[in-house]
C-alpha cells in the first residue's frame, strides 16, 4: 500500500453491517424474480408463448404485480444506498490524496463519477419504477406473428407507451452507466487502491455483460415487433434477464466488499441499538413516565412532555427568571 495514495486505509478490515445487509437482501430477491418466478408462471399457464417476457410475468396476475413491485422497489432502495456510499467514498479518498497525485488524475474520472451517479439515480431507477407501475396486456392471438401487438386506444395505450418508453430509457441508462464504469472509473479506483481489486474485477465483468445485453436489446426488440414474435420472444427474454441480472449482480458481488469495509470503519447503524432493552429505554419507558403538566408549564402545541425534558427546556430558556417575573407581576 502506497502512503502517498491511500493514507490510513485498510481494505481488508471488513464487517457485516447495515450496508452489507442492504446490498444482499435488497438485491437477491430480484434474482429470483428474474428467473424462478417467470418460469413458475409459465408452468402454471399464467403466461403463454410468445408472451413470455418479464413484463408479461409482472402483469399476469395481481399477486405477481405486487411481488414484482415490492422486489423492484427493494432493489431501487438498495441501489441508492450502495452507489451513494460508493461514490461518496471514492470522492472522499480523492480529496485526501496528496496534491502531486491528485494533479495527475484524469479529469474525466471525476466527470464520469458525477455522470454515473446522475444516470443511476435520475434515469435508471425512476424508469425502472415506471415500467413496473404501468403495465399492459399484449394481444394473445396465436395467429399474430408480427406487427403491432399493443393496445391502440384508451388508457391501455397510455400504459403501454409509458411502459415501453421507460423500459427503453432504463436499459439505455444501464448501458451508459456500465460503460462509464468500465472505461473511466474502474481503472483509477484500482490504481489508487480505493477499491478491492477483486470487487472491481467482478463489477467490471458484470458491467460488460450489461453493456452487451443492453446493446442487443434495441435490435432484438425491433425484430420482435416487426419480424416475428414467435422467433424473437425467447431472445428478447434473455436480453431482459441478462441485462437486469448483471445489473443486480453488480450490486451484490461488485459492491459487497466496499460496503463491508465501510461498515467496519464507519457503521451506519449499530445492531446493538435495536435490542429490546434499547427500545424500552427510548420508546416505552418515557411513555410510562409521562404525566400531565399544569397549564403555565405548557409549551405551545405540546400538552404532554416528559418531566426531565421539561426541566431541560426550562434551563435552556431561562425558566427560573421567567417564573420570577411572573410571580412579581402576580403580586402587583
Amino acid at each position: 500500500m502506497t502512503p502517498d495514495i491511500m493514507p490510513n486505509m485498510d481494505l481488508l478490515n471488513k464487517a457485516w453491517g447495515f450496508r452489507a445487509m442492504i446490498s444482499i437482501f435488497g438485491n437477491v430477491p430480484m434474482l429470483f424474480l428474474l428467473t424462478v418466478t417467470p418460469y413458475k408462471a409459465y408452468l402454471d399457464g399464467l403466461i403463454q408463448f410468445p408472451n413470455i417476457l418479464i413484463s408479461d410475468a409482472i402483469g399476469c396476475s395481481q399477486w405477481h404485480r405486487s411481488v414484482y413491485t415490492c422486489g423492484i422497489s427493494m432493489t431501487c432502495i438498495s441501489t441508492i444506498v450502495i452507489y451513494s456510499e460508493m461514490i461518496r467514498e471514492i470522492k472522499l479518498r480523492i480529496n485526501n490524496l496528496k496534491p502531486a497525485v491528485k494533479k495527475n488524475l484524469d479529469p474525466l474520472f471525476l466527470v464520469a463519477l458525477d455522470q454515473f451517479l446522475f444516470i443511476i439515480f435520475l434515469v435508471v431507477l425512476p424508469n425502472l419504477l415506471l415500467l413496473v407501475s404501468f403495465m399492459f396486456i399484449e394481444d394473445t392471438d396465436e395467429d399474430l406473428k408480427a406487427g403491432w401487438s399493443a393496445p391502440t386506444e384508451g388508457p391501455e395505450f397510455l400504459h403501454w407507451l409509458i411502459h415501453v418508453v421507460s423500459a427503453t430509457f432504463c436499459f439505455i441508462g444501464m448501458g451508459i452507466a456500465a460503460f462509464l464504469y468500465i472505461w473511466h472509473i474502474a481503472g483509477p479506483t484500482v490504481a489508487l487502491k480505493i477499491e478491492d481489486p477483486q470487487a472491481v474485477f467482478y463489477r467490471t465483468k458484470f458491467a460488460l455483460g450489461v453493456v452487451v445485453s443492453a446493446g442487443c436489446g434495441a435490435p432484438v426488440r425491433l425484430l420482435h415487433i416487426y419480424h416475428n414474435r414467435h422467433v424473437w420472444a425467447f431472445p428478447l427474454l434473455m436480453v431482459e434477464v441478462f441485462a437486469l441480472g448483471f445489473g443486480v449482480s453488480t450490486n451484490v458481488f461488485g459492491s459487497l466488499s466496499m460496503m463491508r469495509h465501510l461498515d467496519a470503519r464507519e457503521p451506519k447503524l449499530l445492531f446493538s441499538s435495536l435490542y429490546l432493552s434499547q427500545w424500552w429505554a427510548t420508546s416505552i419507558r418515557p411513555l410510562i413516565s409521562l404525566r400531565p403538566l399544569r397549564r403555565k408549564h405548557w409549551i405551545p402545541h405540546m400538552k404532554w412532555i416528559p418531566v426531565a425534558a421539561m426541566d431541560k427546556y426550562r434551563s435552556v430558556r431561562g425558566g427560573g427568571a421567567g417564573r420570577g417575573r411572573s410571580k412579581s407581576k402576580s403580586k402587583k
